[in-house]
């Protein structure tokens, strides 16, 4: 039931306002047409028990030798009538309850004890009397063209001389609800429901969308411009206190990443001066290791204020070719000694930081083919996406670790030794810089043997 269901708000106001509208329709068209098909019948009922009466009348008062005559005229289609000089209903019938309205308007044009010489009786009883024929009748019951939902009502009346005048007539009923004209005016009514609720739920999902659009481009960029208040009260106090939060997480980043790159800085000089007085020692093991030492904070020291300096960036969004772009890493990685191959699938248009984007996708590249013997590239569109898979050699990574490497300075043994130059920031970097473009990275041990790191970025910001 849930996958029937649209997904968004817009459709779920859509859906409530059509359902809840058509609903209310339908039952009121009902409760119309129930109100209207009584009052027709009553309407109809009343006038054909005057007509009955002023015929009834008219037949009495004239004499046996005319009322030939007059039943011969007054017979017609819509109005059957017939002077029979016996009842033209059998004796076992029954009285139509069905049309006591009938028979109460006819008992106010006759004296009470005229009653009980009047007999309604229905259509299920018509087939009884429309072949009954008596000697001396005149005018037979007869009926137009009836149709299946019509009712027949057949009214007998004994006149003074104990002969009987008999009255047909087809009742018609009005239209049914399910009707022609009742479904084209739900058709019509749910079309112009729909159109209204799709504009009110976009109406109604414009801020929410905006403000959705504002999330996704404050994970990308803490210094994106704030996002301009609008829409309903609600909204507007959301976007108050979005703002508020994203200027606290600037803030944050931006007194973490000037710490981070004011201790960094500050480590230089007294590794220099650290490496200038081991120098001076006489020459042995332990000088040699003191030397290592501080070749290795030299570097955790170098890469760190390299983390700051990416965390601190402003350089301007480009459209770049993303193919030339690894194809051009490959080729650097390459003229370092390493194995590096990119496999060519034509351009690959995307708007990013280029710098920023070709610092991190290095890292992975050169990780691949330093720890991984050979590094294979692949790139290619899927959907609204690129996806970046870079294969490796290598032993790959512990699957408890595929996570914990993201973390800085995580370091796996024995294959990321410091022995080997790892730092323990590369990786970092990379996924941060990714994510910053709206993008992941994923790490998996291929059955085979090795890793894969499966890098994807959005065609454009």
């Amino acid at each position: 039931m849930k996958r029937l269901l649209p997904d968004s708000i817009a459709g779920r106001t859509m859906l409530v306002l059509l359902v809840g509208l058509t609903v209310s329709h339908l039952l009121s068209t009902a409760v119309y047409s129930t109100d209207r098909q009584s009052a027709v019948l009553e309407a109809n009922e009343s006038q054909f028990a005057d007509r009955v009466a002023s015929v009834a009348r008219l037949l009495e008062q004239s004499g046996q030798e005319h009322r030939r005559d007059l039943v011969q005229v007054l017979n017609s289609p819509i109005l059957s009538v017939s002077w029979t000089p016996e009842p033209a209903f059998p004796a076992d019938h029954e009285e139509s309850g069905e049309f006591d309205a009938v028979r109460a308007s006819l008992t106010t044009h006759f004296d009470e004890l005229a009653k009980d010489r009047i007999h309604v009786i229905d259509r299920h009883a018509d087939e009884l009397f429309l072949d009954r024929v008596h000697p001396g009748s005149v005018g037979f019951p007869h009926f137009g063209h009836t149709m299946p939902d019509d009712q027949t009502v057949q009214v007998s009346l004994q006149l003074n001389d104990g002969s009987w005048a008999n009255f047909g007539l087809t009742l018609l009923r009005p239209a049914s609800f399910w009707s022609h004209s009742s479904l084209l005016s739900t058709l019509i009514m749910a079309l112009g429901v729909a159109l209204f609720s799709a504009l009110a739920s976009r109406w109604i999902g414009r801020p929410l969308a905006t403000f959705a659009q504002a999330a996704d481009r404050l994970g990308r960029d803490v210094n994106a411009p704030p996002l301009p208040p609008g829409g309903p009260k609600e909204v507007r106090s959301a976007a108050r206190a979005f703002n508020e939060m994203q200027g606290r997480i600037r803030r944050f980043v931006d007194d973490r990443t000037r710490m981070l790159a004011a201790i960094s800085h500050d480590l230089r000089s007294p590794i220099t001066r650290l490496r200038l007085r081991a120098e001076m020692l006489p020459k042995g093991e332990s000088r040699t290791r003191m030397l290592s030492d501080l070749d290795e904070m030299q570097a955790m020291v170098a890469s760190t204020l390299e983390f700051a300096k990416g965390e601190e960036t402003d350089e301007q969004v480009q459209t770049i070719d993303l193919a030339a772009t690894l194809e051009a890493i490959c080729d650097n990685t390459s003229d370092m000694g390493l194995v590096a191959e990119y496999e060519w699938t034509g351009r690959l248009v995307c708007t990013c930081r280029p710098l920023a984007l070709k610092r991190a996708l290095a890292n992975l590249v050169e990780n691949a083919a330093r720890y991984g013997d050979k590094a294979q590239v692949h790139a290619a569109r899927h959907g609204s996406e690129i996806r970046i898979v870079i294969e490796d050699d290598g032993p790959g990574i512990p699957a408890d670790s595929l996570e914990k490497v993201f973390t800085p300075f995580y370091r796996v043994e024995p294959s990321r030794s410091r022995k080997t130059g790892g730092i323990g920031l590369g990786l970092t970097v990379s996924r941060t810089i990714i994510r910053a473009h709206g993008g992941d990275i994923t790490l998996e041990n291929m059955p085979e043997g090795g890793l894969r790191v499966t890098a994807t970025l959005p065609q454009g910001e």
